[in-house]
């Protein structure tokens, strides 16, 4: 078994449902794997542009959908509304 690829693929579909979500919120609802996979997983989705991690307020990060992020940060109008959610 793959954990790695299990644990990605655990995250991605979690994503799926939950567009914009708290890390903590994250890694509180995938107990099947460690905080270490976790944490690799979300740091190698980052680095690979696949979801981006956003500091939400003082002690909260979220972890959103690069796709999900540009549309929140650009909208409809193709100008930039902030990098804050």
């Amino acid at each position: 078994m793959d954990y790695n690829n299990d644990a990605e693929i655990a995250v991605l579909q979690y994503m799926q449902q939950h567009l914009v979500c708290p890390m903590e919120e994250l890694f509180r609802n995938l107990p099947d794997f460690t905080m270490n996979q976790k944490f690799l997983t979300v740091h190698r989705l980052s680095r690979e542009g696949k979801v981006q991690l956003r500091f939400q307020n003082r002690c909260e990060y979220v972890i959103v959908p690069s796709a999900v992020a540009r549309e929140l940060l650009y909208g409809t109008t193709g100008t930039a509304a902030g990098d804050r959610f």
